[in-house]
């Protein structure tokens, strides 16, 4: 089990039972029992002392039958009732726990430890290791490498940690086979029969010899001799039935994500632990949370170099290339670095015109390749980058790798821009570092299955490029521009004061607020501002005002993207944009040189470019949009019943919207109705205020006061979900993803009113935005990895947001597609199901 943190998961009900039945009655002032939560209490915090979880959650069963019951309606038929003392204490530690912040999970006709086995698969799943605390024998069968159980044995003080090696020691069976022995010897506490007449030494022996109960009953009629074998074969139906009632199902559906059960402080429960007279619990709470925060690895030593070595000529680096073992950095700069984990650093001069000596560096690399393609781990710095600088030279990087500048980037994404090292012993010795922070932050599964294989994703976007044509550009900007002399010439004769030149803003602001008299909103150092905000609020003050604005829209869109495409497009036609993971502090990827994710998609203009990128002779372009991703996770992480009802049932969620706040039926709902909800279902995402509504529907503030308060009324999780991001913003310093990405919100103890309203927003939408920023990614590298896997020849050319663009050969557009919408829809499991649009054509305009 790697070094991290683990996720705590206690079967509440087994420790309760364990823990009234290990102490003497106990009860407060007013007679209230309390043995069983002070018992269970005291097992929690010594719990969380020893082992510093990251997460803690509490499973209990719920009352009446659960699904083993219809299989065997006396499963767990021989328990007596409860003790008239400690039922009333289930509640008295629910309650406690609530006021902890410590999550319980429940789920109809499943039973805790089901629970236990869900919770740790998810665990297992997201690379965070579990630690199951419970008596209940059953739950040995849930141990692995990344699992383990607490076991206690007696009382609530003696406990026993099971690996999977210590389980074989104790049991004799491995934990996989813990049903397999309850099938057979069946367990009298829960009332399963198991093989009448098959004890455990038996069942052991039978398990060690054929492995499992299908087996023993497979070969019992040839191998197994007299009464013994009578046994087994008359058992048999019910040694199966057994077997199936001492299994644990691991997909119990709970509507939890693993970071709602994120460890916080225990204070909240002050108030109820002194009603309870419970004040030795209160010390050991103070002393817990006044306590040094633990790391959850040891203190990286800084890594020392003690060997440094000149290699001036190309025989002397693939000599050195040769003694090679274990991970090392590399550092492409003036000269080529190479540190090693054994303490040796090498420099590599290259050889110049000016200078003589070293290396060329094309010959630098190519003696470099057995390390750019071997075993050996690569610590990088910007590996995208380096990988772009080593294929101009014909070189490919297929060895593993890590990437310091990514580290730094989880670590601080508001940064933009980070250090980078002056050679590779910094490097490595930074790496160390960071590497150690990024796991004491629980960022590491992040990094490791998200942002490091979307380094390849992208370098293979960026290599293949998008084809675009030349011809459809050149035709565009001959349109633009006679549309921009055309606006130019209306623009003069409605202001009617002369000739200027409309791309001044110094001239312009003269014309509109001095010579024309027009209201001026906002007065710079330079003059009137003109900008779009300043003009739109004049619009409808003078005629020439929107033809202003067209202006502007149809040059930039002819300078940016006509005039800018065609002087970067390669040889073949291609366009080559940079993709940047490290840039955005939401996790969102960005384009640039050039920025295809800007190309305007709400005017007829701006699509109108999207007709020039196209699909090779004999290929067609494959495109995936995700269908309001940012509200489906909105409705997955508040939980809000109607929302998640609606995506559910495949409805308009705009229409299911406008149909709850304006209370009528939804067959109802007219189009003006549907814009009013769909403009607050996307504002919400983003924090909008009454004022931001009230511009973007073009109604009064007191409307768009009513609508919110409305739509709130009929969605209130999302309210709590929104006001728990700020509050919980504010008590961590950051907010958090699904997939564990942080965002520092510094904003929020800003003394500025309107920063402080800045970080309120990002706090809001970090863990949606946020989020759909990682399942993206996710999808991008599925999608990466499966066309290689299945032997297509397409392949993936563009992000743009939540859209994913294929290229492929026309024979594989059916099979690109089901590929592109199966990676797109299972990048991630919610509550609601993720849709995606896909659709196909010669240019990226016919897709959409």
């Amino acid at each position: 089990m790697e070094n991290r943190n683990p996720f705590v998961i206690v079967d509440g009900n087994s420790l309760m039972h364990r823990a009234f039945h290990a102490l003497p009655p106990l009860s407060n002032e007013d007679g209230v029992f309390t043995n069983a939560v002070f018992g269970f209490l005291s097992m929690l915090l010594k719990v969380v002392s020893d082992h510093h979880p990251d997460y803690l959650a509490v499973a209990f069963d719920m009352k009446g039958p659960t699904f083993r019951h219809t299989q065997y309606p006396e499963y767990k038929g021989t328990r007596k009732p409860m003790a008239p003392e400690l039922g009333p204490q289930f509640p008295l530690i629910r309650e406690c726990l609530t006021d902890m912040g410590v999550q319980q999970l429940t789920c109809p006709t499943f039973e805790a430890d089901d629970i236990l086995g869900t919770m740790a698969r998810r665990c297992e799943e997201a690379g965070i290791p579990a630690l199951l605390v419970t008596g209940d024998r059953d739950s040995l069968q849930l141990v692995t490498e990344q699992s383990s159980v607490l076991y206690t044995k007696r009382g609530v003080t003696e406990v026993v940690l099971y690996t999977p090696e210590k389980v074989l020691e104790d049991f004799g069976v491995t934990p996989e086979q813990i049903p397999d022995l309850k099938g057979l010897m069946g367990d009298a506490s829960d009332n399963i029969p198991g093989i009448p007449g098959i004890g455990e030494k038996t069942a052991v022996k039978l398990l060690s010899q054929y492995g499992s109960l299908e087996a023993v009953l497979e070969h019992a009629d040839a191998d197994l001799k007299g009464k013994q074998r009578e046994k087994v074969l008359s058992g048999a139906d019910l040694g199966r039935m057994s077997k199936a009632l001492a299994t644990i199902t691991r997909q119990v559906p709970l509507e939890i994500e693993l970071e709602e059960c994120r460890r916080t402080s225990f204070e909240g429960a002050r108030d109820i632990l002194s009603r309870l007279g419970m004040q030795s619990i209160l010390s050991r709470i103070d002393k817990l949370e006044s306590a040094p925060e633990q790391a959850p690895a040891e203190a990286i030593p800084e890594r020392v170099f003690s060997e440094e070595v000149l290699l001036d000529t190309g025989d002397a680096l693939s000599d050195f290339v040769l003694t090679v073992q274990g991970p090392l950095a590399l550092h492409l700069g003036r000269e080529l670095t190479l540190a090693l984990s054994d303490g040796r650093c090498a420099r590599v001069p290259f050889a110049t015109d000016l200078l003589g000596g070293g290396i060329p560096m094309d010959e630098a690399v190519l003696r470099l390749s057995p390390l750019l393609s071997g075993p050996n781990c690569l610590i990088l710095y910007g590996a995208k980058r380096l990988m772009t600088d080593l294929a101009r030279f014909g070189a490919q990087v297929n060895a593993p790798f890590e990437d310091d500048q990514i580290l730094q980037y989880l670590l601080s994404p508001q940064k933009g821009k980070y250090e980078a090292p002056e050679d590779a012993c910094a490097l490595y010795r930074r790496f160390d570092l960071d590497l150690s922070k990024v796991q004491a932050q629980n960022m590491e599964a992040l990094y490791r299955d998200i942002e490091l294989p979307l380094s390849r994703t992208l370098f293979s976007m960026e290599r293949d490029g998008f084809l675009a044509d030349r011809n459809v550009l050149a035709q565009l900007g001959e349109k633009f521009t006679a549309q921009a002399d055309a606006l130019r010439e209306e623009i003069l004769s409605l202001c009617g004061v002369g000739p200027f030149n409309v791309n001044s803003t110094q001239q312009l602001g003269d014309v509109l607020y001095n010579k024309l008299g027009l209201p001026a909103k906002k007065k710079t150092s330079r003059g009137y501002s003109t900008d779009a905000e300043s003009l739109q609020e004049i619009a409808d003050k003078h005629p020439a005002i929107e033809k202003i604005l067209l202006y502007r829209q149809v040059t930039k869109l002819n300078s940016t993207y006509i005039e800018g495409l065609l002087s970067l497009m390669d040889r073949s036609g291609r366009v080559h944009s940079w993709f940047d993971q490290t840039t955005a502090a939401t996790g969102r990827i960005s384009s640039s040189e050039p920025n295809l994710q800007n190309i305007p998609v709400r005017t007829d203009m701006g699509r109108e470019i999207r007709r020039a990128f196209i699909a090779p002779e004999g290929c067609v372009l494959v495109d995936g949009d995700y269908s309001q991703i940012e509200l489906r996770l909105l409705a997955h992480l508040s939980g809000d019943e109607a929302m998640v009802d609606a995506f559910n049932r495949g409805q308009d969620i705009h229409a299911r919207t406008a149909a709850e706040v304006y209370g009528v039926p939804l067959e109802e709902v007219t189009h003006e109705m549907r814009s009013s909800a769909k403009a607050v279902n996307f504002g919400i995402v983003y924090g909008i205020s009454e004022f931001g509504l009230s511009q973007n529907l073009h109604i009064s503030r007191f409307e768009a006061r009513d609508f919110i308060a409305r739509y709130f009324a009929r969605y209130p999780k999302v309210r709590r979900f929104m006001d728990e991001c700020v509050t919980k913003g504010k008590s961590d310093g950051y907010s958090i993803t699904l997939y564990g990405r942080r965002r520092p919100l510094p904003e929020l103890s800003s003394p500025n009113y309107n920063m402080r309203q800045f970080g309120e927003r990002a706090a809001m939408n970090t863990p949606v935005q946020g989020t759909a920023a990682d399942i993206i990614k996710i999808a991008m590298n599925r999608v990466y990895a499966r066309l290689k896997e299945e032997g297509l020849r397409a392949r993936l050319i563009l992000q743009v947001h939540d859209e994913l663009i294929l290229e492929c050969p026309k024979e594989e557009e059916q099979a690109a597609t089901e590929l592109l919408r199966s990676c797109m829809e299972h990048a991630a499991e919610l509550s609601v199901p993720l849709f995606v649009d896909i659709h196909s054509g010669h240019s990226w305009y016919e897709t959409k």
